[in-house]
């Protein structure tokens, strides 16, 4: 066994277990040394999120924890990874250096620059997606797929990866001896004064939660999924969905895992009906690579709609309009309930994000792309396929989007999603005493509740106004001038 070390990047992948780049490194029974650096990418731009920021500290501190019982530490450095990698490779004498892929635009283009750079292997493994963007194409031309359903259809059907569950036998970590290393750092350190309440972040916790949610909740997934959550982080888990796209955001716990976990659950099924639920539930894994796949393959849609054409609607930019749906002060309940939860703890229902998304493109007619800033900006679970995908769905622009035709009545939505108003009393203080039948447009009653806005639009009047709009961009593109 040679002593001459190689290292491990973590990125997307802040767990010992089923990591799949992680495991070839230690199979070459070299001395591993587990790297992050903080990159100042991390926390700059219109993107930027300091909630989802401060999850992944926390989860690196529990990374680091881990590896101690492993003899070593979480190796931290800051700076921009094509410069740090190979000045760290050079100090260290690594003979390799072994990362798993991240498929977003801005990771694919640090990555091709630190192949040329690196003077020594660059691997990379297939971790993040059951799978990866180019194993899945049409069966006849073998292009990428832009409609879900067929896409779907393809996933279920190609034999699933199994996941590894344990750290491999004859493992050995670099123990950093003589390694300059500052540690994971405080939001503090890294110059922000504000506490962000988060989640118990690290892979123990995602596993706990995948346990209790595949022997439980998964049975009653398709029905109660849209059940909108006051807070989804209490203990024991409520009902509803797995609340575990911030650990899988930030690779907490793997695909692999999740999957293996619902396939386990669906074959202690005793109802078809609960198989049917389970089977929902591995629909969001394939809806989340199909989002994956179409950033990998088309990237202009991180600026430009997928559907070109539906730039040139004629999109407001009220700075004040986006600034009572951002703070939830809409005067529409559902809205404003919504968007203050994720304002406070840094997640939203699926649910809750597509009536927030139609309202704020749909109702109020502007971009968006100011929507998917904001929701990047909050969401712990944040991703940039998902979230892209999500938005540009909801506005009409995007692949296999919602036509843009369909508009979500909120107050609708409202009475069919929080019929009793439990989710929107949570969050907004001033309707707790409004009563059942005015709590979704309290706006009616002959005295409205003090201190809680109006309705800040007239969802009919609005709704023509957008399908006007839509219409014009549509008669133009099919008279050929666009």
């Amino acid at each position: 066994m040679t002593d001459s070390p190689v290292i491990h990047w973590f990125r997307r992948d802040l767990r010992l277990t089923d990591n799949l780049a992680l495991r070839e490194a230690l199979k070459t029974r070299q001395p591993v040394i587990p790297l992050f650096i903080v990159d100042p990418a991390l926390r700059r731009g219109e993107k930027f999120g300091l909630p989802r920021l401060k999850f992944m500290l926390d989860g690196l501190s529990a990374l680091d924890d881990l590896l101690r019982e492993y003899g070593t530490r979480l190796l931290v450095r800051h700076g921009d990874p094509r410069e740090m990698l190979p000045a760290l490779v050079d100090q260290t004498g690594a003979t390799a250096v072994y990362f798993n892929r991240d498929y977003t635009p801005y990771a694919a283009r640090r990555e091709n620059v630190l192949k040329d750079r690196l003077r020594v292997p660059f691997i990379g493994c297939d971790d993040a997606m059951l799978h990866p963007p180019d194993t899945i194409k049409t069966k006849g031309e073998g292009k990428p797929y832009t409609v879900y359903t067929p896409y779907r259809n393809q996933w279920f059907e190609l034999p699933k990866p199994a996941p590894a569950m344990g750290v491999i036998e004859g493992k050995r970590f670099h123990t950093l001896e003589g390694v300059e290393n500052s540690g994971v750092p405080t939001l503090a350190e890294l110059g922000f004064s504000a506490t962000i309440p988060v989640p118990t972040a690290g892979e123990l916790v995602a596993r706990k939660r995948l346990v209790e949610f595949t022997s439980g909740a998964i049975f009653t997934y398709a029905e109660d999924r849209n059940r909108l959550i006051p807070n989804p982080f209490d203990e024991p888990p409520p009902q509803g969905t797995s609340y575990l796209s911030p650990y899988l955001r930030m690779g907490m716990i793997s695909p692999r895992q999740m999957f293996d976990a619902a396939k386990q659950a669906w074959n202690h099924a005793e109802t078809s009906a609960q198989r049917h639920s389970v089977e929902v539930w591995m629909s969001e894994l394939a809806w989340r690579e199909f989002y994956m796949g179409i950033l990998y393959h088309f990237p202009q849609v991180y600026h430009t709609s997928f559907r070109p054409e539906f730039e040139k609607v004629e999109w407001r930019s009220d700075a004040d309009d986006f600034q009572r749906w951002s703070n939830g002060q809409t005067g529409f309940p559902i809205i404003d309930a919504a968007m203050r939860q994720m304002n406070a703890i840094g997640w939203m229902h699926n649910r809750a994000r597509m009536i927030v998304a139609s309202f704020m493109t749909k109702d109020l007619l502007l971009h968006w792309r100011m929507g998917e800033n904001d929701f990047m900006q909050k969401l712990i679970d944040g991703d940039p396929a998902a979230n892209n995908g999500g938005w540009q769905w909801a506005a009409g622009t995007g692949t296999d989007a919602q036509p843009y035709f369909r508009i979500f009545n909120p107050v609708s939505q409202s009475q069919k999603f929080d019929p009793r108003g439990e989710y929107i009393r949570y969050w907004i203080p001033e309707l707790r005493d409004v009563p059942d039948k005015h709590i979704h447009a309290p706006h009616e009653m002959a005295i409205p509740p003090t201190g809680y806005p109006p309705p800040m639009v007239d969802h009919a009047w609005a709704r023509q106004r957008t399908l006007d709009a839509f219409k014009a961009v549509k008669q133009e593109t099919d008279s050929g001038k666009y």
